[in-house]
């Protein structure tokens, strides 16, 4: 019979210790597996959530290439519709060509801030009198552009349809069609939209300039000197002055040689120069009479850059138009 074989207590406690490293092995291994089961989980989670994510983030994509095509469309075609209001507004506006037919020696800096413009140029002829108008209508781009307009035909208007002949008596007809078209003088109107305007009449057989202005002057330029002939305080539309918008006409004989000027708040408003401020009216006085020897369109054109040398990298803060007219 075979004889159990006796171990010793060291043997035993030999084995009793490579049991516990065992068991604590076997605990660390189910311990592993559980970490590997839970990262695969969430692995198989994450997979199906980028899946997801995938899917949506691609029904988006195509949503955005949608509403991208649609704002496209309707971009074009505010651009075209924009554009074809631009081909109007100059198709209306005299051109610089049409006032050297009257007056060789002159300018004309028209600059629109947006592609259309709320300042605009006038002129109207009867006679032996030549009118000739620098305007600016409340707001640029096509707010400004909608005010033009009515600007525009009622000025026709007024002197089509009427013996019109004081600069003054034109001013004040064109505030009270403005207030009366627009409705401001109703109760329930908050409608102030108007325009500034400089207004001349030119007599050539009598070389005389009657001149009217509402919120804007006019700069007289004669022996390198500017004076400068300011307007009424009332502009036109609006009920700010409940009516009492009356203006003056003031009446000079001009000399061979003399210059004017009209023109909108665009030019002195826009900011630049090494302080980024203001050009300022007195700026632009100074920049006249600097320049008094040049012809007008090389005045022009020294004016043009003068403006773009101030103005450096800002941008252009309003409608811009200056009529010079040399004698």
């Amino acid at each position: 019979m075979d004889q159990v074989k006796e171990i010793t207590k060291a043997e035993f406690f030999q084995v009793q210790k490579e049991k516990e490293e065992l068991a604590e092995e076997l605990n660390g291994l189910k311990l592993y597996f559980s970490e590997l089961e839970a990262t695969n989980n969430h692995l198989v989670s994450a997979t199906w959530r980028e899946r997801d994510m995938k899917k949506k983030l691609a029904e988006t994509i195509g949503e955005l290439n949608s509403t991208k095509i649609i704002l496209d469309n309707q971009n074009r075609r505010i651009t075209e519709s924009i554009n074809y209001s631009k081909k109007i507004q100059s198709a209306i506006n005299p051109t610089e060509e049409d006032i050297r037919k009257h007056h060789p020696n002159s300018f004309m800096l028209y600059m629109p801030k947006d592609v259309i413009s709320g300042d605009f140029p006038w002129t109207h002829e009867n006679g032996d009198n030549f009118y000739i108008a620098s305007v600016d209508c409340t707001g640029h781009g096509v707010p400004g552009a909608m005010m033009s307009m009515i600007g525009n035909l009622l000025l026709k208007q007024i002197v089509n349809e009427e013996v019109v002949h004081e600069p003054s008596v034109i001013l004040k007809k064109l505030h009270d069609a403005v207030v009366k078209t627009l409705r401001q003088d109703e109760s329930n109107s908050n409608s102030n939209d108007g325009m500034d305007i400089g207004l001349c009449r030119i007599n050539k057989t009598k070389n005389e300039i009657s001149f009217s202005g509402a919120h804007r002057p006019l700069f007289l330029m004669r022996n390198n000197e500017i004076e400068v002939i300011s307007g009424d305080k009332f502009p036109i539309g609006g009920m700010h002055y409940r009516g009492k918008n009356n203006y003056s006409d003031f009446v000079f004989n001009y000399l061979k040689g003399d210059s004017i000027f009209l023109f909108t708040d665009g030019l002195p408003d826009q900011v630049g120069g090494s302080e980024n401020k203001k050009l300022m009216t007195k700026n632009l006085k100074l920049f006249l009479q600097a320049n008094a020897h040049l012809a007008m369109e090389p005045l022009k054109n020294e004016l043009s850059a003068f403006l773009t040398n101030w103005k450096g990298d800002n941008k252009q803060v309003d409608d811009i138009l200056i009529i010079g007219i040399n004698f």
